[in-house]
């Protein structure tokens, strides 16, 4: 009989579970901080980056297209971002008419108040007869004496206390932002400078992406060890489907919505119609806030026309009949293949990327989701653990050695079957100890 190699010290305690997932834990939450503080000390340069092949990513399908057309890789790309500058200088320059649209309406408001001035004197007259005639009123009603009286002048005295309060915190926030002027002006060129030139690098770095598409995917699969390319190949088909699908058909919601928004608004008669849908279909690659930020500068546009009032009314209702379809028409035809996220789930995962990275994180929050759903649904849930498929384990309290080499050959029988894959540890062991004997 051979004999076994004790185990040392440091085997005995890592065989323990909760020892090994402690250790695991603790490595995990290190790596977390480490990532985290390098996103912080470099968000500027990883922000360029990550963006910029995420777009490359987006448009691949485009250039693989005109590449079967017998188009040479680099015309293709020239093309495809010809058109994508297009498109931003259009969104520009109809940002700047919905800009100088609203600043009319607001020149309009001074005017507007002059005609509500007589309403407003009514009301006021209203108000005051009102406040004279309470105490009576809560005498005759109630039957409140002096009590009753006071406690309506202590009421009116209460409510134009906090009026005051009010208009003095108001008045001292302006005076604040009128000191703060310059500060103010500076740092918002700083911004805009920032924002331009990260803007710019962003579309340099998507056109090397582009263009070097293939060969960079060919250089991540080098990197991966050989065993596990077949692996790598199925995660990334996965991954496309999950998140490639994401992005590609919330696109196509936006242009089918934009398209639906223009068309609504045209016949309403609100002005602009054709800036607010751009904008509208745009910030609609976020799920269900295209519809609720295109609503308020388009009822305010509808204020401006010879129908206000009708006007407002029917742009409001053009977005919430764009939003409903969009949830119960567009979402489920096009994105059921590759999302299929329940709508809470979208809504909390929106509103999580939203507190932690802007309008970025709320943009690659649901594609973010949607690959993690499809790693634990492939690689997860479809172990022998969490299925309902019967595999014949021996328990751990019976022994090795009160176990008969039918015993063993039943669980050899049952480890070679493909749903056997949880006995093959036990058959291991089981033929190192008949081995040793």
């Amino acid at each position: 009989m051979s004999r076994q190699r004790t185990p040392t010290a440091f085997e005995v305690v890592w065989q323990n579970v909760w020892v090994r997932a402690t250790v695991q834990l603790v490595l995990l939450i290190g790596v977390g901080f480490l990532l985290w503080y390098f996103y912080r000390t470099f968000s500027f340069a990883l922000q360029t980056a990550l963006i910029g092949f995420i777009v490359a990513y987006v448009l691949h399908p485009l250039v693989s297209g005109m590449r079967r057309l017998r188009i040479g890789r680099g015309l293709a790309t020239v093309i495809v971002f010809f058109f994508l500058i297009l498109l931003i200088v259009f969104g520009t320059v109809l940002l700047t008419s919905v800009v100088a649209e609203l600043g009319r309406f607001v020149a309009l408001i001074p005017g507007a108040l002059d005609a509500l001035g007589p309403l407003l004197a009514r009301m006021s007259e209203f108000v005051l007869g009102w406040q004279e005639r309470l105490p009576e009123f809560l005498a005759d009603r109630f039957g409140t004496g002096v009590d009753g009286v006071n406690i309506a002048q202590e009421v009116e005295t209460r409510v134009l206390t906090l009026f005051d309060q009010a208009t003095a915190g108001l008045v001292n926030v302006l005076q604040a932002t009128l000191e703060q002027g310059p500060a103010f002006l500076l740092t918002g060129a700083t911004g805009v400078v920032s924002t331009t030139l990260q803007a710019f690098l962003i579309l340099v770095a998507s056109a090397y992406f582009l263009y070097d598409f293939p060969r960079i995917t060919a250089n991540f699969k080098r990197y991966v060890p050989v065993r596990y390319r077949p692996f790598y190949e199925d995660l990334g088909v996965k991954a496309d489907r999950a998140v490639g699908g994401y992005l590609r058909g919330q696109l196509l919601i936006a242009l089918v919505l934009g398209i639906m928004i223009y068309i609504g608004l045209s016949l309403a008669g609100v002005p602009l119609a054709l800036a607010l849908s751009f904008f509208a279909a745009i910030f609609n690659l976020v799920p269900y806030l295209g519809p609720v930020i295109g609503t308020i500068p388009a009822a305010l546009l509808g204020l401006t026309t010879d129908t206000p009032f009708t006007t407002a009314i029917l742009a409001v209702v053009v977005f919430v009949i764009a939003n409903q379809l969009e949830g119960n028409v567009l979402s489920p035809l096009i994105l059921s293949k590759s999302t299929n996220l329940h709508p809470v789930t979208v809504l909390i995962s929106i509103t999580a990327g939203l507190g932690a990275f802007g309008l970025v994180g709320a943009l690659f929050a649901v594609p973010t989701v949607a690959l993690i759903k499809v790693l634990v649904e492939e690689y997860v849930l479809r172990r022998p653990a969490y299925t309902e498929d019967k595999v014949r384990v021996f328990p751990r309290s019976v022994p090795d050695a009160a176990l008969s080499p039918g015993d063993t050959e039943r669980a050899e029988s049952e480890a070679a079957a493909p749903e056997g894959a949880a006995a093959r540890p036990r058959v291991l062991r089981l033929r190192r100890r008949r081995k040793g004997a």
